[in-house]
């Protein structure tokens, strides 16, 4: 139980934490965006800087002049537009025997036509899961990073199903993913191998995706990532590697720790306006094969109330090619502003997708009858039983 009394001093501190932060992010976009101008004026120069310096953090890659902004493009009607979520229930050491369950879902919407949606969802229990034999652990010990990236293939896969099915000759299409499409949770499993794996069967979906020519974005709301900032802390030598000599006039203080690349570009994007477009650093990209490798730029997403920078992910093969970049900006706008501030497709598929609380024990109860009755005997630990029976 939560007493709320006994927070109140604490959220008076946090109050004045809130309002000293503010003033220190106001000084830091300032020089934010001094940086940012600099690299928009020097930016090829830049760019084969860091080639040089190597830094170790990860650094966006230009692939236009980086202040630039691009108005909102018109969204073709009619339109096709698909998208997928997924939740699980992890491994559970209190429980025998061990399983999973993945449960992902398939949206699809034939917008500025009469077609009726699809509204779908396929769980999946895993208990024979054949990745134990190569990650070497029993099902209930595997980390959730594993889970969670079976769970993301699959939903890749599912995506790409949805987009066959659904697509209309010479009607265009958007596939859209939630979070990223960079495979961060992957490395630092401690099996080369598997790794390897994992990412080549990801991959072979985005490249499902290129063979058939469709539109793939990916939204990631209320992002933390950095990229663009250590472009610029490297610019204004806020990194371990040696900054390139063509800036002046920019103030050496206060440094951008802290900082994320959405604090940035807020003070540059106006509503329904897109950034220039960047390419990742990460050194897990290296694995991508040619083409898939993912490329992003941030969206200014209007919304009642207040709305945010999404970051929208896409491969290369859209990023190259400006009528699939401007289809993107056009519907994630769209989508967001159908859902209030979220794309709506997305909306839908999550609500397909989500496991609740009650279903989850729901669940548990239909398999703990069907295995009692099989005269299996009961699957949760005594301790597991406890937290669903609270006796005070």
């Amino acid at each position: 139980m939560l007493d709320l009394r006994q927070l109140r001093e604490q959220l008076d501190d946090f109050e004045t934490h809130r309002s000293e932060e503010q003033d220190r992010r106001g000084a830091q976009r300032d020089r934010a965006a001094a940086l940012l101008e600099a690299c928009h004026e020097h930016w090829q120069a830049i760019q084969e800087a860091v080639a040089t310096a190597q830094p170790r953090r990860l650094v966006a890659k230009m692939r236009e002049p980086p202040a630039a902004t691009h108005t909102t493009p018109e969204r073709p009607s009619p339109i096709t537009v698909v998208a997928t979520d997924g939740s699980q229930i992890y491994p559970d050491r209190h429980v025998e025997p061990p399983f999973f369950l993945l449960n992902v879902s398939q949206v699809a919407f034939q917008y500025g036509t009469t077609e009726e949606a699809l509204l779908d969802s396929t769980p999946s229990l895993h208990f024979r899961e054949q990745l134990t034999d190569r990650f070497d652990a029993p099902l209930d010990t595997i980390p959730s990073e594993l889970v969670s990236a079976l769970r993301d293939e699959l939903e890749l896969s599912q995506l790409l199903d949805a987009a066959t099915t659904a697509q209309v000759p010479d009607r265009p299409l958007v596939a859209l993913a939630d979070g990223t499409l960079i495979r961060w949770m992957i490395r630092g499993m401690d099996n080369e191998t598997l790794e390897d794996e994992l990412i080549a069967r990801y991959t072979e979906h985005l490249e499902g995706f290129r063979d058939e020519g469709l539109a793939l974005a990916s939204y990631v709301s209320m992002p933390a990532s950095t990229e663009i900032v250590n472009l610029l802390r490297f610019v204004g030598g806020d990194l371990d590697a040696a900054p390139p000599d063509l800036v002046d006039n920019v103030p050496d203080a206060p440094r951008l720790d802290g900082l994320l690349d959405r604090h940035v570009l807020a003070t540059v994007l106006a509503p329904g306006e897109r950034s220039a477009v960047f390419g990742s650093a990460s050194h897990i990209q290296g694995e991508y094969p040619t083409g898939t490798d993912i490329s992003f730029f941030y969206l200014k997403v209007p919304a009642p109330g207040g709305g945010e920078l999404g970051r929208i992910e896409v491969p290369r093969w859209v990023a190259d090619d400006p009528a699939l970049l401007d289809r993107v900006h056009a519907t994630v706008l769209q989508e967001c502003r159908k859902g209030e501030g979220y794309p709506l497709a997305l909306s839908e598929a999550h609500e397909r997708a989500v496991v609740r609380a009650s279903e989850r024990e729901a669940f548990f109860r239909l398999m703990e009858r069907r295995l009692r009755d099989a005269g299996l005997g009961p699957i949760g630990s005594r301790k597991r039983r406890s937290k669903q029976r609270p006796r005070v």
